[in-house]
């Protein structure tokens, strides 16, 4: 089997195009922008931009890149933000990516192609049409799923209206979203909320393939403590701040938490106005956005992490938080289902319960220091079965049933 891989952007493509190298099996890795020499990687190692561009292990004559797909979005990012100016780009950018991919892909000594969401449609057409085995790989949910539950939380939640993304499409980027899942041999799902959003959309559950993501685990700092803690419980909350990330529901549970108890640190880039967020300021600490390597530097800090989200594919923070000996609450709409073990390292709370949420972080407050020590150990533990080399071990066996 020798696969392409083909995404216009970065998410964790990296990594699977590392992976099916090491497995022998990738014939090409087509992105946009990417430093492909092995020499200058090396040289940038260490850089705050630059090594966010490229995976340490691949790199030219396996990588095909093109920078100039993402050029319009760093100018307009650098000069008006993360607007809708830049979603825009965003979106044209998959579209000319899988356009001018399509034909290469098509022609290139692969047998198999796999392809991500936004970017792959035409490729998959024409490698189908080439007679070629095709995945496209989700990296949130279905579409209409992100219709429905996102569309109603916006009727129930006004004020925070304006916080949501993965919501509202351009016409025809929609409709792309919505045939890939269909116009490719397999979908590949990162978690069972995933799976379900693909088999509510109609499609069949023999075409839907599972594959949960991995971590960087060296990158993790797990401190063991011995000392019991002092003073109130310190949850995080990191990530995007947005009603898809139920925050209102977040702050609900705060309303009746003393803050002599339990304190919310907030970490992350407000999304909209923030009007509804900075109206409940009083419950909660605020940081903006840090590094991805800033923040495994933070997990130290806090107590416990706090997702209660309404719409994720896969939730890393949930399983980098793990591994640096966080419990966590989240929901099912995550890959909490796969994470969480029920007062062992952590608690699923349903959606949209502000009073559960609040019983759960009571539970978590209560624990004496034996069982806390014994649920960060726990959560550790569940943490490393989703490392990268476990990923590459999924990847090898899932490969082995697409040949079987």
């Amino acid at each position: 089997m020798r696969i392409s891989v083909s995404h216009a952007g970065k998410q964790h493509s990296y990594h699977l195009a590392k992976a099916l190298l090491q497995l022998g099996k990738l014939e090409r890795f087509y992105t946009s922008s990417y430093v492909t020499p092995a020499w200058l990687q090396r040289r940038l190692a260490g850089h705050a931009f630059f090594s966010r561009r490229f995976q340490p292990g691949l790199a030219a004559p396996y990588v095909s890149a093109h920078w100039g797909y993402e050029l319009r979005e760093f100018a307009i990012r650098a000069l008006q933000g993360r607007g809708a100016a830049w979603t825009e780009a965003v979106y044209a950018r998959d579209v000319t990516f899988d356009k001018d991919q399509a034909r290469r892909i098509a022609a290139d000594g692969s047998d198999t192609f796999w392809g991500f969401q936004g970017s792959a449609l035409h490729t998959l057409h024409a490698c189908r049409r080439a007679g070629k085995r095709t995945l496209v790989e989700l990296a949130t949910a279905h579409v209409l799923a992100a219709r429905k539950y996102l569309g109603e939380e916006a009727r129930l939640q006004p004020d925070w209206a304006d916080s949501f993304d993965n919501l509202v499409f351009p016409p025809d980027y929609e409709q792309r979203l919505r045939e890939e899942p269909f116009a490719a041999d397999y979908t590949v799902a990162a978690s069972g909320f995933t799976r379900q959003t693909l088999l509510d959309a109609g499609l069949p559950a023999e075409r839907i393939l599972y594959l949960p993501l991995g971590f960087d685990v060296d990158h993790v700092p797990y401190l063991p403590r011995t000392a019991p803690r002092q003073g109130p419980l310190r949850l995080l909350y990191a990530g995007n701040v947005t009603q898809r990330k139920g925050m209102a529901y977040l702050l609900d549970a705060m309303e009746s938490l003393p803050a002599s108890e339990v304190e919310l640190h907030v970490v992350g880039t407000v999304q909209g106005s923030g009007r509804a967020f900075k109206a409940r300021r009083h419950l909660y600490r605020y940081q903006p956005a840090v590094s991805q390597l800033e923040l495994f530097g933070l997990y130290a800090d806090y107590d416990a992490l706090v997702l209660p989200t309404l719409f994720e594919g896969f939730g890393l923070v949930l399983v980098e938080a793990m591994a640096a000996g966080l419990p966590v609450i989240t929901t099912e709409r995550s890959i909490g289902p796969e994470l969480v073990d029920e007062d062992n390292n952590g608690y699923l709370v349903p959606l949209r319960d502000a009073a559960e949420l609040r019983a759960a972080i009571e539970r978590l407050a209560s624990k004496d220091n034996d069982s806390y020590q014994a649920m960060r150990l726990a959560a550790r533990q569940k943490a490393l079965s989703f490392t990268w080399d476990a990923y590459g071990q999924r990847l090898a066996a899932l490969l082995d049933t697409l040949q079987g």
